[in-house]
C-alpha cells in the first residue's frame, strides 16, 4: 500500500500534524519506538498505520517502512542525552532516511531543523551563515549539509526557533519551563530570544508542499529578553526564581519568508504561554 505521508515523529509536533493530515483524509505512516508508546488517540483510525523503531539503535530502517512514500516529515529529534546518541539521533537518522527516500518514490522531503543552527545574531535570513554552539545544533547542522547531496526529490528545510508548545516536552523552552516548576537554578547563554508555539507551525509545515523546488524557511515568534519571558512563565507558575544567571547572546530571525509563502501567523506570546502553560500547570495540580 502506497502512503501518502510519512512523519517520523509522533509526538509534539508530529502528532499535530498527523492529526491534521488525518483530519484532511490522507494516509499517515509513523513511528514509535515500541507498542507501549502508541497512545489510545491513535487505536482504531483507517488511515494511520505505524511501525516500532529506535532511530539511534537501528540501521536497516527500511525494514518497518512502506515499500512507498509520496512525503517525509522529518520531524523526529534528540534534543539532550549523551553525545553519540545525539549524532545518532538527528544526523546519522536523517542520513538512513535520505537514503531510503531515494528508492522509495519519494516526492518531498521536509526536513524541521533548528533556528540554533545559526549560533547567533540579531533578525536572521535564511542566507545567513551558520554558526552552531552546541553539539545539538551541530548535528542539525550536519544533518543540513547531508541534504545537499541528493537531488531525486525536493527538500525543504525548516529552521524552527525555541518551539514550545503543551505537547512538547524537550528543547530549550521546555528545559527553562522545566527549571522554574521545579525551583531549579536558571542557567542561559541566551539573552534574547524568539520561542515560537507549535500551533502555529502545523499549518506551515502542511503548506510547504505546494512548494517548488528546494527551500529553507525560518520559523519563529518575535524577539523577546529571556529576563521577560522568565517573568511570563514564573508568573503563570507562580514561581520566583532565586538563583537565575542570564547570558548576552542574542538568537531571533526575520520569519518574512514564511509568512509571505506559506502563510505563518504567531499568536501573541504572552495569549501562547498561557494557553500552553497554565493549562499544564492546572492538570498538573489536579494530578498531586
Amino acid at each position: 500500500m502506497e502512503m501518502m505521508n510519512l512523519v517520523t515523529s509522533p509526538f509534539g509536533i508530529g502528532e499535530k500534524v498527523i492529526f491534521e493530515l488525518l483530519k484532511r483524509g490522507e494516509t499517515v505512516f509513523t513511528i514509535f519506538i515500541s507498542p507501549k508508546d502508541v497512545p489510545m488517540s491513535f487505536l482504531g483510525k483507517i488511515n494511520l498505520k505505524y511501525g516500532f523503531l529506535k532511530f539511534d539503535h537501528e540501521l536497516n530502517i527500511g525494514k518497518i517502512l512502506p515499500k512507498k512514500i509520496k512525503n517525509i516529515f522529518h520531524l523526529y529529534e534528540a534534543y539532550t542525552g549523551a553525545l553519540p546518541n545525539l549524532f545518532k539521533s538527528n544526523t546519522l537518522a536523517t542520513l538512513l532516511l535520505l537514503d531510503w527516500a531515494k528508492s522509495s518514490s519519494v516526492s518531498k522531503f521536509i526536513y524541521l531543523s533548528s533556528g540554533e543552527v545559526y549560533g547567533q545574531g540579531q533578525a536572521l535570513r535564511e542566507n545567513s551563515a551558520y554558526n552552531p554552539r552546541s553539539f545539538y545544533a551541530t548535528t542539525k547542522f550536519e544533518a543540513e549539509i547531508l541534504l545537499r547531496f541528493y537531488k531525486s526529490f525536493e527538500i525543504n528545510t525548516v529552521r524552527l526557533f525555541f518551539p514550545f508548545g503543551r505537547d512538547l516536552n524537550q528543547g530549550y523552552m521546555a528545559n527553562l519551563v522545566q527549571s522554574i516548576q521545579s525551583d531549579n537554578p536558571v542557567e542561559t547563554e541566551y539573552g534574547v530570544i524568539a520561542p515560537t508555539f507549535i500551533d502555529d507551525v502545523i499549518e506551515p509545515l502542511i503548506k510547504i508542499r505546494e512548494i517548488k523546488g528546494n527551500q529553507i524557511f525560518n520559523i519563529c515568534g518575535g524577539s523577546i529578553q529571556v529576563s521577560a519571558l522568565i517573568n511570563e512563565i514564573s508568573e503563570i507558575y507562580n514561581k520566583a526564581p532565586k538563583n537565575v544567571k542570564i547570558g548576552k547572546t542574542e538568537l531571533f530571525g526575520d520569519n518574512a519568508k514564511a509568512k509571505e509563502l506559506l502563510g505563518y501567523k504567531e499568536t501573541p506570546l504572552q495569549e501562547a504561554l498561557r494557553s500552553c502553560f497554565e493549562k499544564k500547570h492546572a492538570n498538573n495540580r489536579r494530578s498531586e
